[in-house]
């Protein structure tokens, strides 16, 4: 086929292509010299004419009595083998074949890649380097030769005024989900079959390397201008245009780049990256844009950035964290019959933070655990001192908001039960509120430990329902007790014929699966009449109430009109 000899003709390494009958559809001229011209030692079985093959297993030698293409066939993943030829009147060939499974859709095409090599003239010191330098899934160079060609690379463009180079770190997205849908071998496929296509848009020059899991980096080398590293990177977004089929599924994977480019004559190879990792990040933040380039008030936002995790983990430490309660109405009787837990962060420069401000920064560098531990012992504590020193709080349940990372821990319960016994609060009076993305993507492993938090007696809700994930059919797999309604959908639900639908959908399927629904986002007497219209049991908003602190709800809590059932 044109397509592979447009990519491997001119490489180093003997490449063979073959279908899933083991017929080989394709085998570049290294791969004929290593072989000797014929390529029946690949397709045939037993002794040949003027040779033997043997395979190494478990570091000995056996004879070979199968195809060598039924071996790599039929270990189903990447695999690495190792042959010795012994020909007459010769010393032996020693080869190793490293074998990717892969599909080309648009061709319709289904095979197995064999990269084949001599190691019999190469030193074993020299081979093992060579081994040390590489991926081993995808064959791409690792993150110390992309660096030494980087450094070279810059060391050239101190030579020549108009020659830049730009570095490209690239993010694929759904990686994970497909690992944990499908499996790892499945989720390996999938990475060979898109570095495939990454190489297609590349040039001979330019360098591709793997740093791990799903990040890459590109060295593009000799570039004119940015205009030019833009029309690779929109190339490298084409390239991804067309769906993968993993397992008989088509999936599609979007690119997030950064960009960087060698503007300054003196910089240094880890600041190009570091640059190009940088908007690489940003692009993350902006769905839908192809790319981001780097420029200075990025680094300077990153700089911010770090300051901020290392501000966030003395705060926990150091009593620089708060909460605000935000009250939960019944929108019958407008009662007081719960709160909702909210962070706040009392930042010795900056004032007052929200968790808009630093949430993300907890989540990207696992903060988010012990700062979601602190949030529910401090809840819980709260209200237990509530209850016993108020009337009116004696029924008074608090929601506390979970993070997914919280949910993964694998002492959650033990964590959860601790905390109600040195707080002393009856779990009856506590909801754990967690998004739709701790369902969705961790659907089989968090079923079992919601059962075993729901039969301690903790009630669960489901926060922020109906944003991008929804999906009403999958509610009654999971043990939950209460939806909580984006704001979002109460937005211009009298004159949105489609909000008010899925309104109505979902309220009456909360209905019939035993649901409570809390409405969030009440802020005007329209969208009170809403929610009431829809016979939604409870709700909050500023139309009843904004978050307080501590002195102003207890205020609330200890006022004659105030009583909780």
């Amino acid at each position: 086929m044109d397509i592979f000899e447009n990519l491997f003709s001119s490489c180093g390494d003997a490449v063979v292509i073959a279908d899933q009958q083991a017929a080989i559809v394709y085998a570049n001229h290294q791969a004929r010299t290593l072989l000797g011209g014929p390529l029946t030692l690949l397709t045939e079985t037993g002794d040949y004419d003027n040779c033997k093959l043997w395979e190494r297993r478990h570091k000995e030698l056996v004879p070979h009595h199968e195809s060598l293409l039924q071996v790599v066939l039929s270990s189903q993943a990447l695999t690495n083998h190792e042959f010795l030829l012994q020909e007459a009147s010769a010393a032996a060939t020693s080869i190793t074949v490293t074998s990717h499974a892969f599909h080309l859709p648009s061709l319709n095409f289904r095979g197995v890649l064999l990269l084949m090599s001599d190691l019999s003239h190469q030193d074993p010191a020299k081979h093992a380097n060579s081994l040390a330098s590489r991926d081993v899934l995808t064959g791409l160079i690792n993150r110390t030769i992309f660096m030494d060609r980087l450094q070279h690379a810059l060391a050239k463009t101190c030579q020549d005024d108009h020659r830049l180079v730009a570095i490209l770190c690239v993010d694929v997205t759904r990686l994970k989900a497909v690992n944990d849908t499908f499996g790892y071998l499945a989720g390996d496929r999938l990475l060979v079959e898109i570095v495939t296509r990454l190489n297609h848009s590349l040039r001979q020059a330019d360098s591709l390397s793997r740093l791990g899991g799903d990040e890459f980096t590109i060295l593009l080398e000799d570039v004119s201008s940015e205009a030019e590293v833009i029309a690779i990177a929109e190339t490298l977004h084409a390239q991804m245009a067309a769906p993968f089929v993993v397992d008989d599924y088509e999936i599609n994977v979007s690119l997030n780049i950064g960009i960087s480019l060698s503007y300054s004559p003196n910089i240094g190879a880890d600041t190009l990256l570091r640059q190009a990792d940088f908007a690489m990040i940003e692009a993350k933040k902006h769905f839908g844009e192809p790319y981001r380039i780097f420029v200075g008030d990025l680094d300077t936002a990153t700089d911010t950035s770090l300051h901020l995790e290392m501000s966030l983990k003395r705060a926990i430490h150091q009593g620089e964290l708060y909460l605000e309660y935000q009250p939960i109405f019944l929108v019958r009787t407008q009662e007081i019959i719960g709160v909702e837990s909210l962070v706040r962060w009392q930042h010795p420069t900056r004032g007052s933070l929200t968790p808009g401000q630093f949430i993300t920064i907890a989540e990207k560098t696992g903060l988010i655990i012990p700062l979601g531990w602190w949030v529910l012992e401090e809840s819980c504590r709260q209200l237990k001192e509530w209850q016993d020193s108020i009337p009116t709080a004696h029924n008074l349940f608090i929601s506390v908001n979970m993070s997914s990372q919280q949910f993964a821990q694998k002492d959650v319960l033990d964590r959860i039960t601790t905390i109600l016994q040195k707080t002393g609060l009856s779990p009856t009076f506590l909801k754990i509120e967690m998004t739709e993305s701790v369902l969705i993507n961790n659907s089989e492993s968090i079923i079992e430990i919601l059962e075993a938090i729901r039969a301690l007696g903790i009630r669960l809700s489901v926060d922020d329902f109906g944003t991008g994930y929804s999906s009403l059919s999958y509610l009654h797999q999971f043990p939950v007790d209460t939806l909580k309604i984006d704001r979002s959908f109460l937005e211009n639900a009298d004159s949105d014929f489609e909000k008010l639908e899925i309104l109505q959908s979902v309220v009456r399927l909360a209905w019939n699966l035993g649901l409570e629904v809390v409405a969030e986002g009440i802020e005007t007497q329209k969208h009170l009449a809403q929610v009431q219209a829809l016979r939604c049991e409870s709700g909050q908003g500023f139309l009843f109430s904004r978050p307080l602190q501590r002195a102003a709800m207890e205020a609330i809590l200890q006022s004659p009109t105030t009583s909780s059932s």
